[in-house]
């Protein structure tokens, strides 16, 4: 059965060996009529992204504002087709990837979005501190009623007309921003909120590096999820999209944190309570600091911007 083309963009930093892994991959899993994408998020060396980009079948997009959403906002705006896949260039992906996506959602007209699974590396297997997994077996539609975690913008297909419509990923939110993460929520949010669903393929399977593991790195990623999290619930808040607030601060505030520190502190297990603080410090400070932050049409402005506009 045929399915419709693909614009499959990967955003990328300074890291061309990882490139090359999630491109060889990606090559493998992509039909004759997909596009593939190099979003090169100012790189210090962009010829050396280019040059693994071009070797494996890449278009390359340069930005020169470095950033995670600046890159897919690019990635989009640049692409030929509709439907506009995301993988990021420390995942790799299955032979099935691209098919499971182009089909779950072109199967239902009503979705903007379908995110898939995304597992931890055979080998790689941590306790409590896996980064960017989803590993549900059935598939799923959302909607703006359904709480927790609803898929990464690691793995992902979009409609381009429906990000477009929204203004596309805020760039104040994730890696490289003023709030460091948070961006495929505040997306979903702004796209349940414009009337669309969203959904989750399983079969679109990939599998997401888990190299970072010092200590120190982990603690400020946590902080950082927090304070991303946190902006995109001030968001919420001051849209008055309360049930949708709700779930939200639920999730972060209670099945992130709360409900977690008493099991913790009864096991001792410190890693696990000073994550766990650092993400609840995280998501509080992206909460004072996102009511702070100006908002126009459904994105975060810097201040700096606002006054030069």
């Amino acid at each position: 059965m045929t399915r419709p083309a693909l614009s499959v963009v990967v955003p990328t930093r300074n890291r061309p060996e990882m490139l090359r892994r999630a491109l060889t991959s990606l090559r493998d899993a992509l039909g004759p009529e997909d596009e593939l994408l190099v979003v090169d998020s100012a790189s210090d060396d962009p010829d050396a992204t280019e040059q693994v980009a071009v070797e494996l079948g890449a278009r390359v997009v340069r930005c020169t504002r470095p950033g995670e959403t600046v890159a897919r906002n690019a990635g989009w705006q640049a692409a030929q087709h509709d439907l506009v896949a995301y993988c990021d260039d420390d995942v790799w992906v299955d032979r099935g990837w691209a098919d499971a996506f182009a089909r779950a959602i072109a199967a239902d007209p009503r979705l903007a979005f379908v995110t898939g699974r995304v597992d931890i590396p055979p080998g790689q297997e941590v306790v409590g501190l896996a980064v960017s997994i989803l590993d549900r077996p059935e598939p799923m539609t959302y909607d703006a009623t359904t709480p927790g975690l609803l898929g990464h913008a690691a793995s992902m297909v979009v409609r381009r007309g429906a990000v477009a419509a929204v203004g596309g990923f805020d760039e104040l939110l994730g890696a490289g921003a003023t709030f460091e993460a948070g961006p495929e929520g505040d997306l979903f949010d702004r796209l349940f909120a414009a009337g669309w669903l969203g959904g989750y393929e399983p079969a679109a399977r990939a599998w997401h590096d888990q190299w970072r593991r010092r200590l120190r790195i982990i603690i400020r990623l946590d902080f950082g999820y927090g304070k991303g999290s946190g902006a995109r619930l001030s968001k919420l808040v001051r849209a008055g999209d309360r049930s949708r607030a709700r779930l939200v601060a639920a999730e972060y505030f209670w099945h992130w944190g709360l409900s977690q520190l008493p099991r913790h502190l009864r096991a001792r297990d410190v890693l696990m309570v000073t994550t766990t603080v650092t993400r609840l410090a995280g998501v509080v400070v992206g909460v004072v600091r996102g009511l702070a932050t100006p908002v126009r049409d459904g994105h975060f402005r810097s201040r700096r911007r606002l006054s030069s506009s």
